[in-house]
């Protein structure tokens, strides 16, 4: 059986069953149905618009971290094969053997440009300008 490997960093991995156009949110999907257990791994997810999609911003019972008056700002970072994913896991076909791993990062603007943690950083910085 072909698998894909779904991993949260300090938290639950699993294979789950690939399939034809499979993409990483379904992968997601299978993880959460074979691992059965709310105790032991759970996410929520966010749209950021068409162009992005969906966005991890909560696993585990731990979210995405954005207090607008100070830093550091921590955010779920979902990578493929180890590289950082440019867009969401609605957005990214996967291939048999594919690994997909989600992991709470500090947010850098020197180290996380032009990725989607950048994104979730400004939206939350346009969030906030609009409520204050």
């Amino acid at each position: 059986m072909q698998t894909v490997q779904v991993s949260v960093v300090g938290g639950p991995s699993v294979a789950v069953p690939w399939f034809q156009g499979m993409n990483a949110q379904q992968a997601l999907e299978g993880a959460y149905t074979q691992i059965n257990n709310s105790s032991v791994f759970t996410y929520a997810l966010q749209y950021y618009g068409s162009s992005l999609g969906y966005l991890v911003v909560m696993m585990n019972e731990t979210y995405d971290s954005f207090v607008s008056s100070s830093a550091p700002f921590f955010y779920w970072q979902f990578c493929v094969n180890g590289s950082p994913a440019s867009t969401g896991i609605d957005g990214v076909s996967l291939n048999p053997g594919d690994a997909i791993s989600f992991s709470l990062e500090m947010y850098s603007s020197e180290v996380h440009k032009s990725t989607t943690l950048e994104i979730k950083h400004k939206s939350q910085l346009l969030l906030t300008q609009h409520v204050a």
